[in-house]
């Protein structure tokens, strides 16, 4: 006997073994060893047990193992062999035959159960084999466990499978195997394991488990399953895992669990399952992971739940559930619960603001429940706490400050909710954010139950093994969220994924972004953002998604890090933006050098940019104003007052405007370019005249500009001034009022736009 397993092995295996004529048992297993097998280990006759196993061999493996005739256990898996099935085979005290996650190919060969009649163990799983099970035939008498998963089988299940009654374990997991499960499973008495899941099987199960004493573990997900749960199950007195899952099964999930006492995992999770959970299923006092997710099933959380106290993971996620306060109350003596998933459900309910207990909790999704309220205070007693998901409700209110004291936290989604206020600053406290190694490593997925990330409704998810592979994020989309980006935010070097898309943000980008050095994914699109794109974001060099697209950023994109990778569309609305990527900035520079004077006229145009200044922003006041009364006249009236107020919003504008002789500009004839002259011109920023405006910038009509805007005030060398005002207009009267520049904003934004014209000139 020569055991030399796990000893870091390196290099090809001696051709002096051959020598050890009289060695019965060689165990080379879990080394580095590479090459092909030497042809001296043929003439190893007395050998009776060769574990080559995990290793990175390669080449022929029939011709030189052929002399082997006293082998009784072959185990070459996990390596690099590529030969045809039919070669293998030969051995005639076979017992166990091992040659899985290999690369051999062609049919299952008979050759292998008719030279040897005891053969106990057979494992051929992860090759290339094809073809149907017909080449076992003669294994069927003495066969106890038969592993050919993740293989390219195909066909039914043989007659004589139903008649190797010595089977205990039995896996073609993720091959072409099709056609009914046949009544016959009932003769398999010693089965303990069933696993056929990944396969096309169809039709009904039979109500043929009466007789399967010993089975332990039933895997039959992602087939084409259909028809009621069969009550037979219920006999199954050992059974710790059932998982039926992404099948076509339909009717009440009935099942006298009473019978299942050791059932740890059941899985009915994507299927037609209607009506009510059943009281039964809190017999099962091992459950740790439960998932009826996507199904039909409706009705409240039994209050006899409250006894899973082994329960760990539990999802019911797109059910149609009722009364989520009564299930939290239930639910919260599950004292060892680490995961909880109702995404999907108590449509419309109110978040409880009082909920004890689920000291354990370290996932918690409530999405997708148009949920009213305010994001509740309980959830600080979570100190476990690592992913939350209340995104896609109707929560109001403002971000909490208590956020940042919850140490765990590195998964945060508040997106698609009605959330205002600014962003607390607190939020940068995060530790799990700040540093790697302050994030909890033990949060695992379980029985294999895949975990997914949604950016989207539409979209069909990412799917995570264990919820701590989730990547690090703080998404906040799609609320009312105002006020700035707090510079603070530099902090979370480990965050990877941040979302403030479609608020209300304004201010600046914190150069801070740069020392955020694993971001991912970064979007700050349709805010009310002004200034430049600091060119320090070229330090983020893992960078894959960055947009700021529909804000009022000016100034040179950046070109260096991973800015060069980013499309158009990630800067698209942004009007003063120029470089490579877009428009270039020499070409923007050259127009706005176009008929600029010198001296005194130099002096008199700094005069008139200041009183477009002054003229803008008691437009926009007027504007903010009318909105405002809109506003209250809609909570005290009907549609007809909001109706009016609209169509009148441009005429008041211009009334307000009409008298005034601020200079915009003066044309080639000399003449002044009034704001009431630009008014009438362009008929009160009439739609005919243009297209569209706002976050994607002024699109103009296919007419020549001189017929859009009246020709005595059209001034070519001064187009790019004239469209400016028009598209500043534009942004006052965006139909989406979260577009809209608050006062203060445009103040600031024309104020530093007069320096750089005032620089120009």
């Amino acid at each position: 006997m020569l055991i030399l397993s796990k000893k870091g092995l390196q290099g090809l295996i001696p051709r002096s073994l051959g020598y050890l004529d009289q060695l019965k048992s060689l165990d080379l297993s879990c080394n580095h060893l590479q090459g092909g097998l030497p042809s001296e280990l043929s003439s190893l006759k007395w050998m009776e047990v060769l574990d080559l196993s995990h290793n990175l061999l390669s080449g022929p493996v029939s011709g030189v193992l052929s002399g082997l005739i006293s082998i009784q256990s072959l185990n070459i898996s996990s390596n690099l062999f590529k030969e045809d099935m039919f070669e293998l085979g030969g051995y005639p005290n076979l017992v166990v035959f091992n040659i899985s996650n290999n690369s051999f190919s062609g049919p299952v060969t008979s050759q292998i159960c008719s030279s040897s009649k005891g053969i106990q163990i057979l494992d051929l799983s992860m090759n290339h084999l094809v073809g149907n099970l017909a080449g076992l035939y003669n294994c069927s008498k003495s066969l106890q466990q038969l592993h050919l998963g993740s293989n390219s089988l195909s066909g039914s299940l043989p007659d004589f499978i139903y008649s190797t009654l010595a089977l205990q374990h039995f896996s073609i997991s993720n091959n072409n195997f099709s056609g009914r499960l046949s009544k016959e499973l009932s003769k398999l008495s010693s089965l303990k394991t069933l696993v056929i899941y990944g396969n096309q099987f169809s039709g009904h199960m039979p109500d043929a488990f009466a007789n399967l004493a010993h089975l332990e573990h039933f895997d039959a997900h992602s087939n084409m399953l259909s028809g009621p749960l069969p009550s037979t199950l219920s006999f199954c007195s050992k059974l710790h895992v059932l998982d039926l899952r992404n099948n076509s099964l339909t009717g009440p999930v009935d099942l006298n669990f009473t019978g299942m006492p050791s059932l740890c995992t059941l899985d009915l999770a994507a299927n037609h399952f209607s009506g009510p959970l059943p009281n039964s299923l809190s017999d099962c006092r091992g459950l740790e992971t439960l998932s009826l997710a996507k199904n039909e099933l409706t009705g409240k959380i039994p209050e006899s739940f409250a006894k899973l106290s082994s329960l760990l993971f539990l999802s019911l996620s797109n059910n149609s559930f009722v009364d989520l306060s009564g299930a939290l109350d239930v639910l919260q003596h599950c004292q060892n619960l680490s995961t909880l998933i109702l995404t999907k459900n108590f449509v419309g309910e109110e978040i409880p603001r009082h909920v004890s207990g689920f000291q354990n909790l370290m996932v918690l999704a409530f999405g997708n429940c148009a949920l009213k309220g305010h994001i509740p205070v309980w959830l600080l007693r979570c100190r476990k706490l690592e992913v939350l998901d209340l995104s896609w409700n109707r929560l109001g209110g403002s971000i909490p400050s208590w956020i940042g004291q919850m140490e765990s936290l590195f998964y945060l989604d508040f997106s698609n909710n009605s959330l205002t206020g600014e962003i607390p600053t607190s939020l940068t406290d995060l530790k799990s954010l700040i540093s790697a190694n302050s994030s909890s490593p033990h949060l695992t997925a379980s029985a294999g139950i895949p975990l997914y990330v949604k950016r989207n409704q539409s979209a069909s998810g990412l799917p995570y093994k264990q919820a701590s592979s989730f990547p690090p994020s703080i998404l906040l989309s799609n609320n009312r969220i105002n006020g700035t980006i707090p510079p603070e935010v530099g902090r979370l070097k480990d965050l990877h994924v941040l979302d403030l898309s479609r608020n209300n943000i304004t201010g600046t980008i914190p150069n801070s972004f740069s020392q955020m050095e694993n971001l991912e994914i970064l979007d700050f699109s349709s805010n009310n953002l002004y200034g430049s794109i600091p060119s320090s974001l070229e330090k983020l060099t893992f960078l894959s998604k960055f947009s700021v697209a529909n804000n009022h950023l000016r100034g040179q994109i950046p070109t260096g890090g991973q800015f060069y990778s980013f499309p158009s569309s990630s800067f698209e609305g942004n009007p003063g933006l120029c470089g490579v990527i877009i428009s270039p900035c020499n070409a923007i520079n050259g127009t706005q050098q176009q008929g600029i004077p010198s001296g005194s006229e130099s002096r008199f145009r700094r005069i008139n940019i200041l009183s477009i200044i002054i003229t803008i922003g008691v437009g926009f006041a007027l504007v903010i104003a009318i909105v405002l009364h809109k506003m209250s006249r809609r909570n005290l009236g009907g549609p007809s007052d909001d109706l009016e107020e609209e169509g009148s919003l441009p005429h008041r504008l211009s009334e307000a405007l009409r008298s005034s002789k601020l200079v915009l500009f003066q044309n080639s004839d000399c003449k002044d370019l009034t704001v009431a002259d630009l008014l009438k011109s362009t008929n009160n920023f009439n739609q005919e005249n243009i297209i569209g405006c706002g976050g994607f910038g002024l699109m103009r009509s296919e007419k020549r500009e001189a017929e859009i805007i009246d020709s005595a005030i059209w001034d070519k060398d001064h187009q790019k001034q004239l469209f400016e005002m028009l598209e500043i207009a534009c942004r006052c009267l965006d139909q989406d009022p979260r577009r809209r520049p608050l006062i203060e904003e445009v103040v600031s934004w024309l104020v530093l736009d007069s320096k750089v014209l005032d620089n120009e000139l």
